[in-house]
């Protein structure tokens, strides 16, 4: 991804796709089961799924505001070297 537009359409339609189905506390698929408790009943759920979808919309605003900090749309070098790192042993991409 180099521009910053295509970067912001792709992370928006990432974090607002309910059909990939992203996992929350609680189930199996989810990377980081120690640091939350899994919600007590299908209010619960949906508060979470909700809440974590409105995160991911947020991140992916402020990361982009990191990445692409020239007005050139260009990405920042220094920021991209992370791009296919592991973050606390965990692979956290999902394929587009």
């Amino acid at each position: 991804i180099v521009q910053k537009l295509q970067a912001s359409k792709e992370l928006t339609t990432l974090a607002i796709d309910s059909r990939r189905g992203f996992p929350i506390p609680g189930e199996q698929a989810f990377p980081f089961p120690s640091l939350f408790k899994p919600p007590a009943n299908a209010q619960d759920e949906e508060i979470m799924r909700n809440y974590l979808q409105q995160l991911r919309q947020e991140m992916g605003v402020r990361l982009l505001e990191r990445i692409f900090p020239n007005p050139d749309g260009m990405p920042s070098k220094w920021w991209l070297c992370f791009a296919k790192r592991r973050f606390m042993d965990k692979q956290l991409t999902h394929t587009l």
